[in-house]
């Protein structure tokens, strides 16, 4: 039977990312959390070597919801749910171990997940829909085979991300 309804589309996310010093970017990223409690909002800070583009932000996030509304997810929160599946992982410690900052991280993304308004800095620029820039290691270093990625033009390889990010429903089970 042909069903021509659609998926709904995923929300847009507002989604940032910034450079900071090897070292600095866990004191950064308390600095953004501080910043996301004083408004309420719900925000995901991350290593940004492990995110490529807006679009994996806002699936990871349209499927979060969809599991928290459905019953189906792992944590309770908007954020940790989001956060595990934009690291294509079935467990949520290895979703942490994956995508968080930590001593090495140069590069951060903030992306706000809920109503409201997030104090945008003067060093943050907008993160695009696709990270064009993202070399074949940071595929590797997100999970994804070499062999994988050898199937698709260099391009369409953040496609690759999307599917790992829409199949950790199926691990989940």
């Amino acid at each position: 039977m042909n069903d021509n309804r659609s998926m709904p589309t995923p929300p847009q996310i507002k989604a940032w990312y910034f450079d900071v010093s090897r070292g600095s970017a866990r004191d950064c990223m308390r600095g953004v959390l501080d910043d996301d409690a004083a408004v309420g909002a719900e925000v995901l800070v991350v290593d940004g070597e492990m995110i490529f583009g807006a679009d994996h932000i806002a699936s990871a996030a349209f499927h979060a919801r969809k599991a928290i509304r459905e019953g189906r997810n792992s944590s309770d929160s908007l954020t940790m749910e989001t956060l595990l599946y934009a690291s294509g992982e079935r467990q949520l410690g290895r979703a942490i171990d994956k995508l968080s900052v930590n001593e090495d991280t140069t590069r951060i993304v903030v992306a706000l997940l809920s109503e409201g308004e997030l104090d945008q800095k003067e060093q943050w620029h907008r993160l695009p829909a696709r990270d064009s820039s993202a070399d074949i290691e940071r595929y590797v270093g997100y999970g994804l085979a070499r062999e994988e990625l050898d199937t698709v033009r260099p391009e369409r390889r953040a496609d690759l991300v999307l599917e790992r990010v829409a199949a950790v429903d199926l691990l989940k089970r």
